[in-house]
Parts: structure tokens; C-alpha cells; sequence
């Protein structure tokens, strides 16, 4: 909602578990239905400047006119804030459970998904029409060594010879 009031130009609005790891489809379900509500059911869009002439807003806008503070100093003296419990964060420092739920993660095994692209990268390559991709890396070489020719339209013909974006580019990257 800040970012909105903020007149942002895109919007991304993070799974809660998104720190720990991908999100599930569960968290990005209710990140993505947080950015529909915000849209479909506040109005805030529909509104130009929501906090035209508030005082709160205008003070803040000309404090950082005026240079504002550096990011180091404010986020220490909000930690102080914050862990002091002047400030209240709930969950945080009020509020807190005695007992928190676990937050089911989405585990993903780097090892077996790097296996299998490798695995799909060999298929495509026993499967491919082994002369036509080796002459479509050879004219975007060639391309690229002497500046002729439109090197993205021989990409694209090297991606229909089934040629991999690791070949392509090591392809142009030979000449440099």
C-alpha cells in the first residue's frame, strides 16, 4: 500500500517465504492476491495524490529534499527504537507468540535440477540435425568476426538449429 501511495510505476510484492527460499505456490498465491486487493478493492489507484496536503507526507518530502538522513544513521537509531519498544513491531518486540508455527519452505534439490538441465541439454544436442546447428554457429561466428549480417536474426536461426544459449554466445564470444 505504501508503494502505491508512493505512485509507484511496478509494483512486486514478496512471498512471505521468499527469504528462506523459493516461494511455495500457497505464499505466492497471497503475495500476488495482496497486489490484486490493493487494485480492486481500495480505489487507492483511482485517486492521483492520496495524501495531497497532508502534513505528515509534506514534512517527510521536504526532509528529504533537504538531504534527509543517511541510511546507516536512520536504520541504527530504528534498531535502537525498535529494540527499546518505544517503537512497536508486532511479532517482533509485542505481541510475540509463545509457540511459532514452522514455516513449510520450498525445498529445491540444486543438484538434481542442474542433473537434470544437463540431462535435457544432451537430449536436445543427440537430437538435433548436427550439421545444420554447426553451420548456423559458424555463420554467427563468422558474423561477428567480420560485422556482416544481422547477428540477431543468425541467433535466432541458430535457436531453431536447436543450438544451446551457451553455443551462441560462445560462438560471438570467440571473436572478442
Amino acid at each position: 500500500m505504501a508503494a502505491v501511495f508512493g505512485e509507484t510505476q511496478s509494483l512486486h510484492t514478496n512471498a512471505f517465504d521468499e527469504a528462506l527460499a523459493l516461494p511455495s505456490k500457497f505464499s505466492a498465491r497471497i503475495a500476488r492476491n495482496t497486489q490484486i486487493i490493493l487494485q480492486e478493492e481500495t480505489g487507492i489507484p483511482k485517486i492521483i495524490d492520496p495524501w495531497a496536503g497532508s502534513y505528515a507526507m509534506e514534512s517527510l518530502t521536504q526532509e528529504i529534499k533537504n538531504g534527509g538522513m543517511k541510511i546507516e544513521e536512520c536504520a541504527a537509531r530504528r534498531k535502537t527504537i525498535i529494540d527499546s519498544g518505544k517503537e512497536v513491531i508486532v511479532g517482533v518486540n509485542k505481541y510475540r507468540l509463545e509457540k511459532e508455527d514452522p514455516v513449510e519452505v520450498l525445498v529445491i534439490d540444486n543438484t538434481k535440477v542442474r542433473a537434470s538441465q544437463i540431462e535435457k541439454l544432451e537430449q536436445i544436442k543427440k537430437s538435433r540435425d548436427k550439421n545444420r546447428a554447426e553451420a548456423a554457429l559458424k555463420a554467427l561466428e563468422e558474423s561477428a568476426r567480420t560485422g556482416q549480417g544481422n547477428l540477431l536474426g543468425l541467433a535466432v536461426e541458430a535457436s531453431r538449429a536447436r543450438c544451446t544459449v551457451g553455443e551462441i554466445s560462445m560462438a560471438m564470444e570467440k571473436v572478442s
